[in-house]
């Protein structure tokens, strides 16, 4: 008798499909800690993370993830930071936590 595939392994319903995952950045601190939420296709389905911007931005990439910013205003900044990595001064990206 074989064990039912559990929920994390079983395939998508969809063959060739996967979720969307997205990273919104929440903000930048001064000592070069990405403060993000981490979506898993639908919003409802996120968790909070913190990393340093280099994995920060190595996490977005081997991921695929599409990057927003929490703060409209911040976006340019956001941006910057996924394509220049850790060169890129730490940026305030919304309100202090």
């Amino acid at each position: 008798m074989t064990a039912a595939p559990s929920p994390i392994t079983r395939p998508c319903p969809v063959p060739g499909s996967r979720p969307k995952l997205q990273t919104v950045v929440r903000n930048v601190t001064d000592n070069g800690i990405v403060e993000f939420d981490f979506i898993y296709g639908d919003p409802d389905l996120s968790v909070e993370l913190v990393l340093p911007i280099a994995a920060f931005k190595e996490f977005c990439l081997e991921n695929g993830c599409l990057v927003t910013a929490a703060d409209p205003a911040a976006s340019h900044a956001v941006l910057r930071l996924v394509k220049d990595g850790p060169a890129v001064a730490p940026v305030s990206v919304g309100a202090s936590q």
